[in-house]
């Protein structure tokens, strides 16, 4: 075979072969045997797309400036401007990645545009609330593809902050809108007006009846949101939940807890004895070690805007000393979405939570109602003169549910566990809400269960 020799190019002729496939498209295709491989170097400094631009088309001037110089071949070596082609060639992957990003930003634009145009969430049916979330679900996909590192990077994350709110917004409405199944469970037991009810898989798709509504009182139920605020505290100030503290005899009061004023117990314990014994002096000492404000701002930084915190707990009559400002608040859709945190591990320490829950002493309520082939995973209850309430955890068919309901101004337990067996049932014989069989890689977890 004749052996070729080095073949004589302007510098830009080079350039054009390596890069113009990419940005150029009508300059020449890549000469085979030059293949040209760039040494990975650092795109320089820009502050915007317009001087990328600016920067690429100087060194391309440099180089058809430059005189002719030898090429590199198959058979032999030439010498070529080497750091400046690198240069190039990773101008121009920057200018690609920089157009993608940009084309997905305005894809997710259009996406959100064509959502909004659909109209206000709350006014919708169920048909153009699926439309709308499709649109916002595509307009994320978009912004989660482009590249990092591009000048468009800020904004897109401006944008997914707003699109996301608007996705949950509209998730609400369209699982609320497809709740109808629940309306004869509920209106079986006469009690239709006094129930909360909300339920929810892990991935955060949910049902629900009236879970925006505050029930009377949270009653133990407002056990669930101190233990969360009280393991993320533990994390963020790097304090282990085996810590002991004092219960303070001032916290006394009636409970079923097993908790002994004036001595120590480690922090775990406190909380545990509060979740499965319900245990008030429990409650009321871990309020006290952690303060009013910081109970309450650890859940308004998880996005809980209605629950608070703001009463200790009161057994049969003795008052504990720092009572409280104002009765606690919570609805069915803010604790629901705590127990899925608790049971995806999103919180530090939810296994403690979890292991309090599995020992739940009262097993009147959600446990009594799960039967073969369910399985009861945890449960918290609360009782007052006021409210029955439960928020249960069960695995139907393989799938983790929680399921969180209120009776207000009743001691109904019969009825609770009539509207929780309903639910049941229609979860084991529907395969989930509605026939619909998803696959675990297709479960997506949204943000929250309760409307922002």
């Amino acid at each position: 075979m004749p052996v070729l020799g080095p073949q004589l190019l302007k510098p830009m002729v080079v350039v054009g072969s390596l890069v113009a496939h990419v940005v150029l498209p009508n300059l020449p295709v890549t000469a085979p045997e030059l293949e040209y491989q760039p040494d990975p170097v650092a795109v320089p400094q820009t502050s915007s797309l317009t001087d990328l631009y600016h920067l690429r088309d100087r060194l391309r001037a440099d180089l058809d400036q430059q005189p002719t110089v030898m090429v590199a071949t198959r058979s032999g070596i030439g010498i070529t401007p080497t750091e400046t082609l690198d240069q190039l060639w990773a101008i121009n992957h920057r200018l690609r990645q920089e157009e993608r990003a940009r084309w997905l930003r305005h894809q997710a634009g259009k996406r959100a545009a064509a959502a909004i145009a659909l109209g206000e969430p709350s006014t919708l049916p169920t048909v153009a609330l699926a439309a709308a979330y499709a649109h916002w679900d595509d307009a994320l996909s978009a912004l989660d593809q482009m590249p990092a590192d591009t000048f468009g990077e800020a904004l897109a994350a401006t944008q997914r902050s707003q699109y996301e709110q608007q996705r949950a917004i509209v998730a609400y409405h369209y699982d609320t809108a497809r709740s109808d199944f629940l309306v004869p469970i509920v209106e079986q037991t006469g009690l239709a007006q006094q129930m909360r009810l909300t339920v929810c898989t892990l991935e955060r798709e949910c049902r629900r009846w009236q879970g925006h509504l505050p029930p009377v009182t949270p009653a133990s139920l407002i056990k669930v949101p101190i233990a969360i605020a009280l393991l993320t505290h533990l994390h963020q100030v790097g304090r282990s939940p085996e810590t002991p503290i004092w219960v303070d005899p001032s916290n006394w009061t009636e409970d079923a807890g097993s908790l002994w004023v004036g001595s120590e117990y480690p922090l775990q314990v406190i909380m545990a004895d509060m979740v499965s014994a319900s245990g008030n002096i429990a409650t009321n000492q871990l309020i006290d070690y952690m303060g009013w404000a910081e109970v309450n701002q650890q859940l308004q930084s998880r996005g809980y805007t209605t629950t608070r915190v703001t009463s200790k707990l009161v057994g049969a009559s003795t008052y504990p000393a720092n009572l409280g400002s104002a009765a606690n608040v919570i609805t069915t859709d803010e604790l629901t979405d705590m127990m899925v945190a608790i049971y995806n591990q999103e919180i530090p320490g939810a296994e403690l939570i979890q292991a309090a829950l599995a020992k739940q002493a009262d097993l009147a309520l959600g446990h009594a109602t799960v039967q073969p082939p369910l399985v009861w995973l945890g449960e918290k209850t609360g009782r007052t003169s006021k409210l029955l309430g439960t928020t249960t955890a069960v695995n139907i068919s393989g799938r983790r549910y929680i399921l969180t309901a209120t009776l207000d101004h009743s001691s109904n337990e019969a009825a609770l566990r009539t509207v929780l067996a309903g639910v049941m049932q229609h979860l084991l014989t529907h395969h989930g809400f509605d026939h619909t069989v998803v696959s675990s890689a297709e479960r997506d977890v949204r943000s929250r269960t309760f409307l922002p």
